[in-house]
């Protein structure tokens, strides 16, 4: 029998929010449905002022869309794809920028993360996917997936191997959010967070003078979180199995998907990940969810200024793990407590 569980926006969660001060101040914020999912902009500031800014925000986010979806089969990233099968191919700086970082942790990961599985990925058909593809599918599929197939030079991308697709939807998103903050800070907007749909970037000092507090989401118990400390990290993204989902005779099949094996990633729950970019939280939470806790986190700890946060089953229960930066700085909470009775680790 199939059940199907989709979130309502895109088919993503965003499980990754702020925890209320006592005396909170309080940002000029709007909100809008983008990259498939909801994107939240909140500036702090004169309201006069800063309200002004929040479209430029957006706009940046839709620039990054336009030209980097893998949805939309008549845009930017398609059309050049086209072309770099026959040739080296120009490419905007930023979708270069984003190719090469996704080599770079394509290479370092092995291929656990790995940018090329497009045809993988549009053969799931997730977030609207209701029953696994057939194994001979995901075979074919595999075969054109590989990220040595891809080339990304300083002004120019190829790709070289036949039916080889691209998705940069572990990235672009991650950049989008990069993007729209750097567009406030030229602007000299002291303060604010970006979020969009589970990836987050704050910038500056928040009016009240308080630090910056958040909470991760408990994949498993929607009433419970981790409260963690400022890590002094700007940048934090989640991936987990609960975002784009569906069960098929009694098992849950998910939209993370193995670029090894063309079938959902089973080693983690949910894979948190503190980073300086949201670029690289974005493709990191990825790729240490596919990993699993043990690679997972020997690739955080070997990285500098990133840190991790890990959700995983053995046994049949529910596992946590953390990063050595993190140790000391993270509590369980119910969200109905903020501070009192939760445990610090």
């Amino acid at each position: 029998m199939l059940k199907r569980s989709l979130l309502a926006v895109g088919g993503l969660a965003v499980v990754l929010y702020f925890l209320p001060s006592p005396r909170p101040a309080a940002p000029v914020r709007a909100d809008r449905l983008l990259l498939g999912t909801l994107v939240t902009v909140k500036l702090y500031g004169d309201e006069a002022v800063v309200r002004l800014h929040l479209e430029a925000a957006f706009a940046e986010i839709d620039r990054v869309d336009s030209s980097m979806s893998h949805y939309r089969a008549d845009g930017a990233l398609r059309r050049l794809e086209q072309q770099a099968r026959l040739a080296p191919t120009p490419g905007p700086a930023g979708l270069l920028a984003v190719l090469a970082r996704s080599q770079h942790f394509a290479a370092l990961t092995d291929g656990a993360f790995d940018c090329t599985v497009g045809t993988l990925t549009s053969l799931w058909n997730f977030p609207d996917a209701v029953a696994p593809p057939a194994p001979a599918q995901i075979d074919s599929a595999l075969a054109l997936v590989g990220y040595e197939g891809l080339e990304v030079a300083a002004q120019s991308f190829r790709i070289n191997r036949p039916g080889l697709r691209l998705d940069l939807g572990a990235a672009a998103k991650g950049y989008a959010v990069d993007q729209a903050v750097a567009a406030m800070q030229e602007l000299e907007v002291a303060a604010g967070v970006i979020e969009a749909g589970g990836d987050i970037r704050y910038w500056g000092e928040k009016p009240d003078g308080r630090p910056w507090l958040f909470g991760v989401q408990h994949p498993r118990a929607p009433e419970q979180y981790i409260a963690i400390e400022d890590l002094g990290l700007a940048a934090i993204a989640t991936s987990g199995d609960y975002e784009q989902y569906f069960d098929w005779e009694g098992e849950r099949y998910h939209h993370l998907l193995n670029p090894k094996t063309g079938y959902p990633a089973r080693m983690c729950i949910s894979a948190t990940v503190w980073a300086a970019t949201a670029l690289d939280a974005d493709i990191l939470s990825t790729a240490v969810f596919v990993l699993g806790p043990d690679q997972g986190l020997a690739l955080v700890e070997g990285l500098p200024a990133v840190e991790g946060f890990i959700f995983f089953e053995q046994d049949g229960q529910l596992m946590h793990r953390a990063s050595t930066g993190m140790r000391g700085r993270f509590r369980f909470c119910n969200s109905s407590k903020l501070s009192p009775g939760c445990a610090r680790h």
